[in-house]
């Protein structure tokens, strides 16, 4: 299991969109590139990236080995995502994580009805 581990949620409409456009963007950076379904695994080989969309927004987590590898993925992430939202804050509040991928825009959904 990776040694640093974080995650974060941005909400946005076209989310399935936007995680195409950041792994195209991202692919000749990545080792490999894998597709579940909707959800988008990018390998950097000491770590990875997993972008996992759906109708209220992306689900972003950053698994590493060390902290270089770790907050190079998180900047290439952030970089990229500023590109394809047209957002150019670039700001991204990331908490630490453990264990599997937390659902936290589906348990929202849940909540509120909706997003």
């Amino acid at each position: 299991m990776a040694k640093h581990i974080s995650e974060t949620v941005v909400w946005a409409a076209d989310a399935y969109r936007i995680a195409e456009t950041l792994c195209g963007s991202l692919s000749d950076c990545a080792l490999s590139v894998d597709i579940d379904g909707p959800d988008q695994v990018l390998n950097f080989g000491d770590g990875r990236a997993i972008i996992k969309p759906n109708a209220c927004g992306l689900h972003l987590r950053v698994e590493a080995e060390d902290p270089l590898t770790f907050f190079g993925i998180r900047s290439l992430l952030q970089v990229s995502l500023s590109r394809a939202s047209n957002d150019q804050s670039g700001h991204l509040e990331w908490h630490a994580a453990s264990g599997e991928l937390s659902d936290v825009i589906g348990r929202r959904a849940r909540r509120t009805g909706g997003c």
